[in-house]
Formats: C-alpha cells, sequence, structure tokens
C-alpha cells in the first residue's frame, strides 16, 4: 500500500477559508495536511468546466442536491451519497443540472488549494478570459482533455 503523508489531527467545522469562482462558494476545509486536502463548495454551475485532468487524486461525495460527473466523456447523474473516484490524470468534469449542489471533495498528492485560490483571484477580476484560466491551469499541472 502507498504511504499517504498527513497529521494524526482533528480539524474543527469552524475551521475554513471561503472562495468564489462566479457560480460556485467554495470552503477550504483542510489544507496544512500534507498531501490531504478536503474541500466543500456549494455550486450552481450548469455547464461546468471542460473535461481537464490534474496530477492528484480526487474523491468527491454529494451532500445535497444532484450533480452530474463526466469520466472518460461519459456523464453520469448522481444524487447525495454518490461517491466518484478519480485517479490523478483521468479527464473529467462536473456540472449541477438544475437547483444547487453541496460536494465534499477529498485530494491526494498536489496542493489542490494554490490552483483554487488563483483561480478565485483571477475570477475577481473584471476582464478574465478563457486563455487567463488555461494558463492558471497549466502552472497548476491541470490540462484540458485533448491537450
Amino acid at each position: 500500500m502507498a504511504e499517504v503523508q498527513m497529521p494524526a489531527k482533528v480539524f474543527g467545522g469552524e475551521q475554513f477559508e471561503t472562495i468564489s469562482y462566479p457560480t460556485d462558494e467554495i470552503r477550504l476545509r483542510v489544507t496544512e495536511a500534507g498531501e490531504v486536502q478536503v474541500v466543500e463548495y456549494r455550486s450552481e454551475d450548469r455547464e461546468g468546466p471542460p473535461a481537464h485532468s490534474h496530477p492528484w487524486h480526487e474523491l468527491e461525495y454529494v451532500i445535497e442536491g444532484d450533480v452530474e460527473f463526466q469520466v472518460d466523456g461519459t456523464w453520469t447523474r448522481c444524487g447525495p451519497g454518490s461517491v466518484q473516484l478519480l485517479p490523478a490524470g483521468v479527464p473529467h468534469s462536473v456540472r449541477v443540472p438544475q437547483g444547487s449542489a453541496r460536494v465534499l471533495m477529498v485530494t491526494l498528492g498536489a496542493p489542490y488549494d494554490g490552483f483554487a485560490r488563483e483561480l478565485a483571484a483571477l475570477y475577481a477580476q473584471p476582464s478574465t478570459t478563457i486563455a487567463d484560466v488555461i494558463d492558471v491551469a497549466a502552472r497548476h499541472g491541470v490540462h484540458l482533455a485533448g491537450d
């Protein structure tokens, strides 16, 4: 079994940093725990990001609402209690077909939080382009499917 670097520690529910994307509120719950990060997000993103891959493993657990996960080109609709497992490098996307959804995401490997913070800062600017988003993604090892 591969060894994962993380401390033995309890993180209280009131400990988090909130960042925002245009249709998402993201709570960075655990970012100082070695190779493991825990994120909770609420989304109303109907389209989702373009299919992409990244250098970290990802587990997503649907807390409330409905989401559609895309893995290797196939969309699957999921409700509360559903889990998506993504090894690093697998092309994927996620969208919320209606209403809003809340999802818990756990990442293993390269840190997600730096990417998330940089994207949030970019979206806070008045004139963000897709080229800007692609540049930020590339700096963090995130690649659009087909690149």
